[in-house]
C-alpha cells in the first residue's frame, strides 16, 4: 500500500506541472477567443444560412413568378409593387433585412479573421489578417448599404456602390487570405482561390454586359454566392478546428463564469501577443553544451 501511494503521489507531482503550464503556453489570442468569442463561428454560419433561406421565402410569394436565373437578387428587396409591374415583392422587408444581416455576418467574420490570424508568428499572415479584416469589413458595410437602399430607390447610387463593395471587397479579402495564409487546410484554401476566379469571370461578364445565355440573375449569383458559402465554411472551420485542438469546449461560453478579467480586452490581447511574438523571434540562440 505504501509503495502504491508513493508511486501515485510521484505520478501526480509529475503531471501537475504539465497541467499548470498548459494555459501559459497557449497563445493569448486563443484564451481571448475561447472565453469571450467562441460563439462567433456559429453566429456567422446561422446568419449566412438565413440569407439563402430568405431568398427562397421571398421568391415564393414574388409576383410574377421569380426566376433565379433572370431576376436579380435585389429584385427581391424592391419596395415598389405597382399594378401591372414586372417586379412585386410583398416580403421585401424580409429580403432587405436579410441582406443587412449578411453584412453584419461579414463584419463579424472580419473581426474573427483578425483575432484568429493577426497574432501569427509569420509576418505575411499578420499582414493578410489586416488586409482581410479591412476588405471584409468594407464588404459588410456595402451589404448593409444594399439592404438599406433598395434598387428602386438607389439614392445617390448607394445601392450600386454597396453592391460593388459587397462583392468586390468581400471576394478580394477571400482571395488575399487564400493566397497568403499558411495555417488553414488545403481544401479551404483551394475553395477560396478557385471561387475567386469564378467571381472574377462573372464580374467581367456583368461589367461587359455579356450574359452568355446564363441570365443576369445567374451571373450575379455566381459572383456573390461563393462569398456567402465561404462565410458558412469559415464559421464551421473555426469552430471545428478549435474544438479538435481542445481550444474550446463542447459547449459555447455565454456566461461570465470562466471568462478573462474585465481588463483583458482585445487591445490588451493584441499587445501581449505581439510582445510574446517579439520575445520568441528576438531570443538569441542557445549555446550548445560541450559533450
Amino acid at each position: 500500500m505504501g509503495s502504491t501511494d508513493s508511486s501515485e503521489r510521484s505520478t501526480d507531482q509529475i503531471n501537475r506541472p504539465v497541467e499548470q503550464a498548459r494555459p501559459v503556453t497557449q497563445p493569448v489570442r486563443i484564451r481571448v477567443f475561447t472565453n469571450r468569442h467562441d460563439w462567433m463561428g456559429p453566429v456567422i454560419v446561422l446568419l449566412s444560412c438565413w440569407y439563402f433561406a430568405a431568398q427562397v421565402l421571398t421568391a415564393w410569394v414574388f409576383r410574377p413568378e421569380y426566376s433565379f436565373t433572370s431576376n436579380a437578387i435585389s429584385d427581391l428587396g424592391n419596395t415598389a409593387c405597382l399594378p401591372n409591374s414586372n417586379i412585386c415583392s410583398p416580403l421585401y422587408v424580409v429580403m432587405d433585412a436579410s441582406i443587412g444581416i449578411l453584412g453584419l455576418a461579414m463584419i463579424v467574420g472580419a473581426f474573427l479573421i483578425f483575432s484568429e490570424f493577426s497574432f501569427s508568428e509569420h509576418q505575411r499572415e499578420r499582414a493578410a489578417a489586416l488586409a482581410g479584416f479591412v476588405c471584409m469589413a468594407l464588404g459588410g458595410v456595402g451589404a448593409i448599404l444594399v439592404g438599406a437602399v433598395p434598387e428602386n430607390v438607389n439614392t445617390a447610387h448607394l445601392h450600386t456602390v454597396g453592391t460593388i463593395m459587397a462583392i468586390g471587397f468581400g471576394q478580394l479579402a477571400i482571395l488575399i487570405l487564400g493566397l497568403v495564409l499558411i495555417e488553414i487546410d488545403n481544401w479551404l484554401r483551394e475553395f477560396m482561390i478557385v471561387t475567386s476566379l469564378f467571381v472574377l469571370l462573372a464580374g467581367v461578364s456583368i461589367a461587359g454586359k455579356h450574359q452568355f445565355g446564363f441570365g443576369g440573375g445567374a451571373l450575379e449569383r455566381l459572383a456573390q454566392y461563393p462569398e456567402s458559402v465561404w462565410l458558412i465554411l469559415f464559421g464551421f472551420y473555426i469552430s471545428r478546428n478549435h474544438s479538435h485542438n481542445r481550444l474550446i469546449g463542447p459547449h459555447f461560453t455565454l456566461s461570465a463564469e470562466g471568462r478573462p478579467a474585465p481588463d483583458a480586452t482585445f487591445g490588451w490581447a493584441l499587445g501581449a501577443s505581439a510582445r510574446s511574438v517579439r520575445r520568441r523571434t528576438t531570443q538569441p540562440p542557445q549555446r550548445k553544451l560541450a559533450a
